[in-house]
């Protein structure tokens, strides 16, 4: 095998493929004929001596050479990138981004103050933001669409380095006038005599709270579902309803003494956690590992 078809466009046309999961979808974005695709995945195959796609109903599934190939083409399209940037340092040029993608509630309050703290007191990196679905996030990561991810998890994930990792425990959030607030905790039953505000269906906290609810076979309906973790927050600010959250993400309300964070002893003993995660294998630019140490000890238990 030439090492040579490692860094040609038939490298490329392969990686849309795997992230598209289609020869036509791939063809589409790559704004070529579909055959083109194919062609060159067959030329890939032929040179490496092994099937790189499992062909499925659904649509073009990675063999197990295929996400080697994968992670490989990832990580060089980031090296790549890396130096690039580095010549354009050179020549002063140099546009310095970091691309992230966090699920909705590190949005809201603690990405932009971390970001606003490491321009002012590190470097005047610029930053790209996506929000999307934990599940989203990650995959976003293992595609090399961004530089950092932002999410909660419940294991491993394949392709996936983490850099930093830390329990995320789960709290009844309620008004500070609420008929509970005084509680030292609350059990989950207790909570089901109040109106709830429910993150969106896709949010991992809200799969957890299905989770309980099958097991413990009680029925759990929302007045309010939503996405958005302001529109929850002030929701129960207004109300004498329950909402359901990590202590970072409530944390302003929480200082202020509007809102109280209750423990739940049902919802303490899952296994969710807060992580900071890269493409793995990826050797990070100073830039990016200052910033990921710096969220780091913001998210750290430690520092609460």
């Amino acid at each position: 095998m030439s090492a040579r078809i490692l860094q040609e466009a038939a490298v490329r046309y392969f990686l849309e493929v795997v992230n598209t999961g289609s020869v036509a979808d791939a063809a589409n974005r790559l704004n070529v004929v579909p055959s083109a695709v194919s062609r060159q995945i067959a030329r890939l195959e032929s040179e490496l001596g092994t099937p790189l796609f499992v062909r499925q109903s659904r649509g073009m599934v990675p063999s197990k050479a295929g996400e080697m190939l994968a992670a490989y083409a990832r990580r060089s399209q980031l090296d790549a990138e890396q130096i690039s940037l580095e010549i354009d340092e050179l020549r002063g040029e140099a546009e310095r981004t970091i691309r992230i993608a966090c699920t909705e509630g590190f949005a809201a309050t603690f990405l932009p103050r971390a970001m606003a703290d490491f321009r002012r007191t590190v470097a005047p990196a610029s930053f790209d933001v996506v929000v999307d679905t934990a599940a989203n996030v990650t995959q976003r990561v293992r595609e090399a669409e961004c530089d950092i991810g932002l999410t909660f998890s419940f294991g491993p994930e394949k392709d996936i380095q983490v850099a930093f990792s830390a329990p995320s425990p789960i709290f009844a959030i309620v008004a500070s006038s609420h008929p509970l607030a005084q509680s030292g905790q609350v059990s989950f039953r207790e909570l089901l005599a109040y109106p709830l505000a429910l993150p969106g269906v896709h949010s991992t906290l809200h799969k957890l709270i299905d989770i309980y609810c099958s097991r413990e076979g009680v029925a759990c309906k929302s007045v309010l579902s939503s996405a958005t973790l302001e529109t929850l927050l002030g929701f129960t600010l207004a109300s004498d309803a329950v909402t359901f959250g990590g202590e970072l993400f409530a944390r302003p309300h929480l200082a202020s003494g509007e809102l109280v964070a209750l423990p739940v002893p049902e919802l303490t003993a899952s296994e969710r956690t807060i992580e900071i995660q890269t493409l793995a294998r990826r050797a990070l630019p100073p830039l990016l590992q200052s910033f990921i140490e710096r969220m780091s000890h913001e998210l750290s238990p430690r520092t609460r």
